[in-house]
């Protein structure tokens, strides 16, 4: 009886470290019948074993240390270096062959295949430079974004993170503009392609570097020669900041004096024509009208403070898109002030279209001397309008511009004749088509002319083109006038809970059930060692 009770104090330990590990998982030993069991008999099987054992215990612990334990202790010793050296040895062949499992449902911490795919057929090196931003907010999830891109090719793709504050040389040598966050290099020497970026996620990343990988630029044409802002003007009023951006998204831009040329490139991907302010004459416009209708991308920007210019309103035409001889006002509540009519206003209400994909509420466009932009109500075979963004309930389209732009001083009010909010602002056009092929005239294909017409140009002059989502807009009206929409979509992933409530006498039952199988097997195999240990003795 009183060596079962010496064994009392293995069952008691036993006992007491899965109450105690029960109780951190679970997060309470109270509210658990099984957890407080376990730690109320372990300990008073302790207290057995302390009584029983008394200053015997001691005594014999001489004995162990000098007999045929230490013996086994020395041999428990040497397995446990042996173990420690070949968990060494395998911790240094895994940091040798970098390897990742992703147990997440959706793929968390991971790529996705899309992405994978893509930069696994990187023939080139690709380099990835991330700016540490303030306005970056998870700088680690940054880093294991990046991480994920060089894990997926890691003989191709490197990456950094480069403080601004200690290294601006660098930055600037990057050519990184303010709101860049992201450097995207491809190829080596005079055959490296950019791409600079100012959000990082999969999605922006993975779509820029297909981008790279398709090699040459895809090259926009700038109407140019009827006083449209300037290219190279970093002025307000200039597009250098257009141009740039453009610049950031791998595509090139160029002027096009239609005077010295007669016709639109071959190689134009598209054909800007921005707020001109002298006559465009028949034979230019002939040129864009044939280029367009040939299978040709369009993007007009009119100019509502030029009274006088109806350049932009006669292409759009052509199309059956009209642009209004008038200027989109907002009513506005000013504090201590009242309602006041302003020419600057937010636009955000967005119809779907790839053109406003992405673009929220949160951050709207910022409109100024805007004309109405409206579709036809009855489209012709073939066309597909879509009214893209709309001014707010309380605005209007004021008609009577002279009054407005007065030098006695600008009034205006809602007449039954001005067009009521909310008011269209920019429009997208589709048409597919058949076409003759070069050198027959049998053989056709299918060309899709797209066009898109926005009543103000100002949002993306200098000075604008940043402000909210105007950039964003600009980008991807250019990216569905040249063809670039059709990029990888990655949803956003994240980690879905699995809770399934269940009644706490089954809890209760489970949490019993998971602790006795260990419990069981490691007080018999504890019994068994001191058996034998009693019988050696």
């Amino acid at each position: 009886m009183e060596t079962l009770l010496r064994f009392c104090g293995y069952v008691g330990a036993v006992l007491v470290i899965f109450g105690v590990l029960g109780g951190v998982v679970v997060g309470s030993f109270i509210e658990q019948p099984v957890l407080l069991a376990h730690l109320v008999l372990g300990i008073i099987c302790l207290v057995l074993w302390g009584v029983t054992s008394g200053l015997t215990g001691l005594s014999k612990a001489r004995q162990v240390v000098s007999g045929r334990t230490a013996r086994f202790g020395a041999n428990a010793l040497l397995y446990t270096v042996v173990a420690t050296g070949l968990v060494v040895v395998a911790n240094v062949y895994i940091s040798l062959h970098n390897m990742r499992w992703d147990l997440t449902e959706q793929g968390v911490y991971s790529l996705s295949e899309k992405s994978i795919k893509v930069v696994a057929a990187l023939q080139k090196p690709l380099r990835l430079v991330a700016v540490d931003a303030p306005q970056v907010q998870d700088k680690e999830q940054t880093r294991e974004l990046l991480g994920l891109y060089k894990y997926a090719n890691d003989s191709k793709v490197s990456f950094e993170i480069l403080d601004p504050r200690a290294r601006p040389v660098e930055i600037d040598r990057l050519g990184m503009k303010p709101g860049n966050l992201l450097y995207i290099e491809y190829g080596e020497g005079n055959s490296k392609v950019v791409n600079r970026l100012n959000q990082i996620d999969e999605q922006s990343i993975t779509n820029a570097v297909l981008k790279l990988t398709r090699g040459a630029a895809r090259k926009l044409y700038y109407v140019q020669g009827h006083g449209e802002p300037s290219l190279e003007s970093q002025g307000q009023g200039g597009m250098k900041d257009f141009a740039g951006a453009l610049g950031d998204e791998h595509i090139a831009i160029e002027g096009l004096l239609l005077a010295q040329t007669g016709k639109v490139p071959s190689d134009a991907a598209a054909v800007i024509v921005a707020a001109p302010t002298k006559p465009i004459p028949q034979t230019e416009r002939d040129a864009i009208i044939q280029y367009a209708n040939a299978g040709g991308r369009l993007l007009l920007f009119a100019n509502a403070e030029d009274v006088d210019s109806d350049e932009i309103r006669t292409l759009a035409k052509e199309f059956s898109i009209d642009v209004g001889r008038d200027v989109v006002l907002d009513e506005q509540l000013r504090l201590f002030a009242g309602p006041q009519m302003a020419v600057q206003f937010l636009a955000q209400t967005f119809k779907p279209h790839a053109i406003t994909a992405g673009l929220t509420k949160a951050e709207p466009i910022v409109f100024t001397f805007a004309s109405s932009v409206v579709a036809p109500q009855t489209p012709s075979a073939g066309y597909q309008y879509t009214e893209l963004l709309t001014s707010g309930k309380n605005s209007w389209a004021e008609k009577n511009i002279e009054m407005l732009f007065s030098a006695d001083g600008a009034t205006a009010s809602k007449d039954p004749e001005d067009v009521k909010g909310p008011v269209s602002i920019a429009v997208a056009m589709e048409r597919e088509s058949d076409t003759k092929s070069a050198g027959s005239s049998d053989e056709k294909f299918k060309t899709v002319t797209r066009v898109v017409v926005f009543g103000d140009a100002t949002w993306v002059e200098n000075g604008n083109l940043a402000s909210m989502g105007n950039r964003d807009l600009a980008l991807n009206a250019v990216n569905w006038v040249t063809g670039e929409e059709g990029g990888i979509a990655i949803g956003p992933k994240s980690m879905r809970a699995s809770v399934a409530p269940i009644p706490a006498a089954t809890f209760n039952i489970i949490l019993a059930l998971s602790f006795l199988g260990p419990e069981v097997i490691l007080v018999l195999g504890l019994f068994i060692w001191w058996r034998r240990r009693m019988v050696l003795a």
